[in-house]
């Protein structure tokens, strides 16, 4: 037993002492990196950026922005220009920024350090969080042009651990830990400090104790549904904010989840994504630009005949829209649809999108058209889109005979210029189920069905629910 006991202490202090030699070695022998060898086109008499780009089949933007061309018309003679793309231990790369990225984890995608991405781009703040979308240059060393995903869980360091006990901890060595973390010497870990273990699972390199941030669409326009999906390691709810509105979240998995509308008007440009939260103590906050692109609607123009012409009056369509918003802005905690929503009829012919800036009787540009019209008859079967509850059934001036569904997180779906209705407010209905049958009823020049979809009253574009699952 005692000499169990004796041989366990010896390998214990070898450990130690070989760990610490290694640190030392480390931070007084860093190792010079090699050279960074990059294909190179030398211009000669006669050339210009898109004759190279087409030489090498890359992008103009691609050859400007890998060699900081500030002038893309501007080249001479012998000047030496790094080709983007192909195969190699170094290859120039171009990465455009997702939600959640930071500069340490792009680096980690193209297997290179954050000082390297930050000297390829002429950066020098180190904490600089890039804007969604922006487009940045990197030196790749995964063999390609291509990001690689990361994998691998947060570790937030204690008082006193040290990366010998971590290792340990995570079956890894001191070397894996360093290369790992991009770790510079000498190192010093600090009480919350964050580290990526490797292993299995998507990994974000996200500030405080934030674990996942997925954002959906990646990219977004006027119109989108957005979804705000978070994970945090401290107890408590997230709380956040998007283009003017509050994210209202709720649990799902194992962190929580919001919805926003974006409306067809929201200005095009760069609107800040905050989101923290609160629990036993406060959550770091994590902020990011992130752009809203234009959607490109095209404008429409409506003749209403002169017996309807009274319904144009401004102060009719504000007085509506306040008493629907009333409606459509209440929030419950629960969702009651299950997957895809279902295009509320059979005949799905659209004849009015969504988003298209509205001109009635050549008259200015006002509004814009909150849902999607669908053509048929005076009588054509209505659908419920999903499960919910019916919480407004009533005959409206301009929306004519008007039913709205509730099904729950913010989200609702309006049924206008109805001709009958078979629901009362109260009712829980399926998805399929019929609710009414299309009329012309309201401001209508003839039959059809005007669907709307509203998150937290925001009118957003229906389509994209019955072809994705959302949130």
């Amino acid at each position: 037993m005692i000499r169990s006991r004796l041989l366990g202490s010896l390998l214990m202090a070898v450990a130690v002492v070989f760990a610490t030699a290694y640190v030392v070695r480390a931070q007084t022998e860093e190792p010079t990196p090699p050279p960074v060898r990059l294909p190179v086109h030398v211009v000669e008499d006669g050339e210009n950026l898109t004759y190279i780009a087409q030489q090498y089949d890359v992008t103009i933007e691609a050859l400007r922005l890998v060699n900081h061309l500030r002038n893309a018309d501007v080249l001479v003679v012998g000047q030496e220009l790094v080709i983007p793309g192909g195969e190699g231990e170094n290859v120039a790369a171009i990465y455009r920024v997702q939600t959640g990225d930071s500069l340490a984890h792009i680096a980690s995608r193209f297997d290179t350090s954050t000082d390297a991405v930050m000297e390829a781009n002429l950066m020098i703040n180190r904490d600089y969080v890039p804007a969604v979308g922006e487009v940045l240059s990197v030196i790749s060393q995964t063999g390609t042009d291509q990001p690689r995903p990361v994998q691998g869980t947060p570790h937030f360091v204690t008082e006193g651990e040290t990366l010998l006990e971590i290792g340990v901890r995570y079956g890894l060595s001191v070397s894996q830990l360093i290369d790992a973390n991009d770790l510079a010497y000498p190192i010093r870990l600090y009480p919350g400090q964050r580290l990526r273990i490797p292993g299995d699972g998507a990994y974000q390199d996200l500030p405080g104790k934030w674990v996942r941030l997925d954002v959906s669409p990646q990219f977004i326009s006027q119109g989108d549904t957005v979804s705000v999906y978070v994970e945090n390691q401290l107890d408590g709810r997230p709380t956040g904010q998007f283009s003017g509105q509050e994210l209202r979240f709720v649990p799902k998995d194992e962190g929580f989840v919001a919805i926003v509308g974006i409306d067809a008007f929201t200005e095009p440009g760069r609107y800040a994504l905050e989101i923290s939260g609160s629990g036993d103590q406060p959550w770091h906050p994590f902020v990011q630009d992130v752009p809203i692109f234009s959607a490109n609607f095209s404008n429409q123009e409506i003749i209403v005949p002169e017996e309807l012409e009274a319904l144009l009056d401004p102060e009719i369509r504000e007085e509506e829209d306040a008493f629907l918003y009333r409606i459509y802005a209440n929030f419950s905690e629960e969702g009651q649809w299950d997957g895809l929503f279902q295009v509320p009829v059979t005949d799905t012919i659209v004849t009015a999108p969504y988003g298209g800036g509205r001109s009635y009787n050549e008259g200015p540009i006002t509004i814009y058209h909150t849902g999607t019209d669908f053509g048929g008859d005076i009588g054509t079967p209505i659908l419920a889109a999903a499960n919910g509850t019916i919480v407004f059934n009533d005959m409206l001036e301009l929306r004519g005979r008007t039913v709205i569904i509730d099904h729950g997180l913010g989200v609702m779906t309006g049924y206008y210029h109805l001709a009958d209705v078979f629901v009362e407010a109260g009712d829980t209905v399926s998805a399929g189920q019929p609710v009414g049958l299309g009329g012309s009823t309201g401001l209508s020049t003839g039959p059809h069905l005007h669907w709307d979809l509203r998150i937290m009253g925001v009118p957003v574009d229906a389509i994209p629910w019955t072809e994705e699952v959302l949130p």
